[in-house]
Protein backbone atom coordinates (compact mmCIF):
# COMPACT_ATOMS: atom_id res chain seq x y z
CA UNK A 1 0.00 0.00 0.00
CA UNK A 2 1.48 3.49 -1.08
CA UNK A 3 1.22 6.81 0.90
CA UNK A 4 -1.49 8.92 -1.20
CA UNK A 5 -1.50 12.48 -1.01
CA UNK A 6 -4.07 15.26 -0.05
CA UNK A 7 -4.68 17.41 -3.65
CA UNK A 8 -4.18 21.05 -2.90
CA UNK A 9 -7.18 22.32 -2.10
CA UNK A 10 -8.40 19.35 -0.20
CA UNK A 11 -7.87 18.58 3.52
CA UNK A 12 -8.58 16.11 5.98
CA UNK A 13 -8.91 16.04 9.70
CA UNK A 14 -6.24 13.95 11.66
CA UNK A 15 -6.83 13.20 15.38
CA UNK A 16 -8.79 16.47 15.35
CA UNK A 17 -6.61 18.70 13.76
CA UNK A 18 -7.39 20.37 10.20
CA UNK A 19 -4.04 18.86 7.80
CA UNK A 20 -4.07 20.62 4.67
CA UNK A 21 -1.76 21.88 2.07
CA UNK A 22 -0.66 25.59 3.02
CA UNK A 23 -3.78 26.21 5.51
CA UNK A 24 -3.53 28.88 7.47
CA UNK A 25 -3.22 28.72 11.34
CA UNK A 26 -6.23 30.55 12.41
CA UNK A 27 -8.44 27.73 10.71
CA UNK A 28 -7.75 25.01 13.79
CA UNK A 29 -7.30 28.35 16.17
CA UNK A 30 -10.48 29.47 15.28
CA UNK A 31 -12.04 25.92 16.01
CA UNK A 32 -10.28 25.83 19.29
CA UNK A 33 -11.35 29.14 20.40
CA UNK A 34 -15.14 27.84 19.72
CA UNK A 35 -14.82 24.94 21.67
CA UNK A 36 -12.67 26.82 24.13
CA UNK A 37 -15.89 29.23 24.62
CA UNK A 38 -18.08 26.47 24.68
CA UNK A 39 -16.23 24.55 27.56
CA UNK A 40 -16.28 27.98 29.61
CA UNK A 41 -20.28 28.55 29.08
CA UNK A 42 -20.32 25.10 30.57
CA UNK A 43 -18.13 25.61 33.39
CA UNK A 44 -19.08 29.27 34.43
CA UNK A 45 -22.52 27.80 35.35
CA UNK A 46 -20.59 26.12 38.44
CA UNK A 47 -19.78 27.50 41.40
CA UNK A 48 -16.14 27.40 41.80
CA UNK A 49 -13.21 28.59 43.94
CA UNK A 50 -10.57 30.64 42.76
CA UNK A 51 -8.43 27.53 43.54
CA UNK A 52 -11.44 25.55 41.29
CA UNK A 53 -11.17 27.87 38.47
CA UNK A 54 -7.38 27.42 38.42
CA UNK A 55 -7.82 24.06 38.42
CA UNK A 56 -10.62 24.32 35.61
CA UNK A 57 -8.07 26.63 33.80
CA UNK A 58 -5.10 24.10 33.74
CA UNK A 59 -6.89 20.74 33.17
CA UNK A 60 -9.62 21.82 30.73
CA UNK A 61 -9.59 25.42 29.10
CA UNK A 62 -5.36 25.47 28.28
CA UNK A 63 -5.44 21.70 27.68
CA UNK A 64 -6.61 22.45 23.71
CA UNK A 65 -4.29 24.95 23.40
CA UNK A 66 -1.40 22.76 24.54
CA UNK A 67 -2.72 20.06 21.89
CA UNK A 68 -2.92 22.01 19.32
CA UNK A 69 0.15 23.14 19.91
CA UNK A 70 2.09 20.30 19.57
CA UNK A 71 1.41 20.51 15.88
CA UNK A 72 1.43 24.26 15.43
CA UNK A 73 2.85 27.56 17.11
CA UNK A 74 0.25 29.78 18.22
CA UNK A 75 1.54 33.20 17.04
CA UNK A 76 1.75 35.98 20.15
CA UNK A 77 -2.37 37.30 18.92
CA UNK A 78 -3.64 34.24 19.59
CA UNK A 79 -2.06 33.62 23.05
CA UNK A 80 -3.45 36.65 24.44
CA UNK A 81 -6.94 35.78 22.94
CA UNK A 82 -7.03 32.37 25.23
CA UNK A 83 -4.82 34.64 27.64
CA UNK A 84 -7.85 36.85 27.77
CA UNK A 85 -10.38 34.64 27.84
CA UNK A 86 -8.77 32.51 30.83
CA UNK A 87 -8.66 35.83 32.91
CA UNK A 88 -12.08 36.64 32.35
CA UNK A 89 -12.97 32.65 34.13
CA UNK A 90 -10.49 32.72 36.61
CA UNK A 91 -11.51 36.43 37.83
CA UNK A 92 -15.61 36.47 37.11
CA UNK A 93 -15.99 32.61 36.36
CA UNK A 94 -17.78 33.48 33.26
CA UNK A 95 -16.46 35.25 29.85
CA UNK A 96 -17.85 38.38 30.59
CA UNK A 97 -14.97 40.74 31.15
CA UNK A 98 -13.47 40.92 34.48
CA UNK A 99 -10.79 42.77 35.71
CA UNK A 100 -7.66 41.26 37.37
CA UNK A 101 -6.77 40.95 40.73
CA UNK A 102 -3.19 39.84 40.54
CA UNK A 103 -0.24 40.28 37.67
CA UNK A 104 -0.11 37.32 35.01
CA UNK A 105 3.55 36.87 35.91
CA UNK A 106 3.02 36.55 40.01
CA UNK A 107 -0.14 33.80 38.84
CA UNK A 108 2.19 31.42 36.74
CA UNK A 109 4.68 31.44 39.72
CA UNK A 110 3.99 27.70 41.63
CA UNK A 111 2.08 28.08 44.87
CA UNK A 112 5.39 27.92 47.48
CA UNK A 113 6.76 30.82 45.21
CA UNK A 114 3.16 32.64 46.40
CA UNK A 115 1.43 32.03 42.90
CA UNK A 116 -1.10 30.04 41.87
CA UNK A 117 0.25 27.80 39.63
CA UNK A 118 -1.27 28.42 36.65
CA UNK A 119 -0.06 27.76 33.20
CA UNK A 120 0.93 30.90 30.93
CA UNK A 121 -0.09 30.21 27.33
CA UNK A 122 3.51 32.05 26.38
CA UNK A 123 5.45 29.33 27.30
Amino acid sequence: MGLQWIPEGNGVRYLGIQVEFRLPTEANFDKMMLALKGKLINWSTCNLSLAGRILVANQVLLASMWYLAACWNPNPRMCRQVWGVVRNFIWGGKATKARAKVKWDTLSLPTPKGGLGILDPKS
